[in-house]
């Protein structure tokens, strides 16, 4: 059977809660010292909650800035399938006759950067170098005009200047040149394959040392003139990868659809071989991927971070549970005799846990407050200037694409459900010492001093 409130019954209802609302808000007042202790508690691990949720999200923003900047770009054509292949740098999957390619793109007012990535040795020797020495690493010829409108390298020369079309020169890391004893001048020799599997030897001089905030390309990347890789390397013209600059407020967030019209409008079909050039021979077949194909992998690595740092952030959690959940329990059982004084009076069950319900509630929202305006401080000095952690950082290989300053990026939605968690969670706790208490006699808890 259905039962039907009045509107009487209904009114005098909220007036019950109103009543308890405004006797838990002076009990707020009343006990001043434990309602301070409580709230300090809440504030504590609110901030300390948005602090480590700031750092957190500002790690990934700044990994996926230095990708574009340095590495994918907002999104890039090669031939079918080198992705994937990428890490064995083949230069037998390619985009043939880039040159039409990035002539139908910058028709399209589209800024396009070919690339030929492969891998080398680059070797010095004594005089002028402190010792002989060799290491492996990814190479990479770049046109330096283009490559300046799609790419941050150009801006990140510290010594030295950038690359000029037909010279032998190359470009290294300052973290390079400082294990080498490089500078500015200094010859050295690199050898690698050809397209065709030849060896070739390269003699180029260092004209320009380099400095990013992306750890991976500083230990791993030189870079030298694209038609003197051309020619080394006997591409024909022909490059692994052709990264674009597209409109984005985020990374990952381009539209790739004017890539495709202006690629049809000048007869080039994705997943179709554009023609090739002068006794070039012909490519696979060319695809468009996006930055967030390109960075599938990396996106893996940092699920599997984040879940490191989710795990951090439950036990943040968990130690603010206990934290509340002790301080309650003792604000709760302090007040048993009250609590028996108020079952004596008359005061139902129902009243009083509704009653501390609202108490607790309020304790949460006035901890959540001060939380909210302890994290917006940090997240804004974080945001502002950051951590260092270079110094701890600067030998240790890792996957992120960060320096070693930690900045962090303001989320309205994560501090506001920390805040509104830490109220909900303070008034949900406070229901367990109230209900082992209400299962008592009223004579027991009124004996209690």
């Amino acid at each position: 059977m259905t039962v039907f409130k009045s509107p009487r019954t209904r009114h005098r209802t909220h007036a019950g809660l109103r009543m308890l609302a405004v006797l838990a808000a002076k009990n707020l007042t009343r006990y001043r010292r434990r309602t301070l202790i409580t709230a300090s508690a809440i504030a504590f691990g609110v901030a300390i909650f948005i602090g480590m949720a700031s750092m957190l999200d500002g790690l990934i923003a700044e990994g996926d800035r230095n990708l574009v900047r340095y590495e994918t770009a907002s999104a890039a054509i090669t031939g079918t399938g080198y992705w994937d292949e990428r890490e064995q740098y083949p230069l037998d999957i390619t985009v043939e006759n880039a040159g039409a390619v990035v002539s139908a793109l910058e028709a399209g007012d589209i800024a396009a950067a070919p690339r030929v990535g492969f891998r080398g040795e680059l070797i010095v020797h004594y005089d002028p170098y402190p010792e002989d020495g060799s290491a492996h690493l990814s190479m990479y010829g770049i046109d330096p005009e283009r490559d300046a409108r799609v790419f941050h390298l150009a801006d990140a020369l510290i010594e030295g200047r950038f690359l000029e079309p037909g010279e032998h020169g190359i470009l290294i890391s300052a973290w390079l040149a400082e294990r080498l004893g490089a500078e500015v001048g200094y010859p050295v020799t690199i050898t690698t394959r050809t397209r065709d599997g030849f060896h070739q030897i390269m003699d180029m001089d260092i004209v320009g040392i380099y400095e990013t905030p992306n750890p991976t390309v500083d230990r791993s990347a030189i870079y030298m003139p694209l038609d003197i890789a051309d020619f080394y390397l006997e591409m024909h013209g022909a490059v692994t990868a052709i990264h674009l600059a597209l409109p984005e407020p985020v990374p990952g967030a381009a539209d790739l659809q004017p890539v495709r019209a202006a690629l049809e409008r000048a007869g080039l079909n994705l997943n179709e071989s554009p023609p090739a050039g002068d006794g070039g021979p012909q490519s696979s077949a060319i695809e468009l991927l996006s930055f967030d194909e390109m960075t599938a992998e990396f996106a893996a690595a940092m699920e599997l971070q984040d879940a490191a740092f989710g795990v951090v952030l439950l036990l943040l959690g968990v130690i603010a549970v206990v934290g509340i959940s002790n301080t309650m329990l003792m604000a709760v059982l302090e007040r048993e005799r009250e609590i028996g004084m108020m079952r004596a009076l008359g005061m139902r069950n129902g009243e009083i846990r509704w009653m501390f319900v609202f108490e607790a509630a309020g304790i949460g929202l006035i901890g959540a407050a001060i939380g909210l305006l302890l994290g917006a401080g940090f997240v804004w000095y974080l945001a502002g200037h950051g951590i260092d952690y270079s110094g701890v950082l600067a030998d240790i290989e890792m996957d992120f694409r960060f320096d070693g300053v930690l900045y962090g990026v303001w989320s309205l939605r994560t501090m506001l459900t920390a805040a509104v968690g830490a109220a909900v969670l303070a008034g949900a706790v406070a229901l367990l010492p109230v209900r082992r208490i209400l299962r008592r006699e009223i004579t027991d808890s009124l004996r209690q001093n």
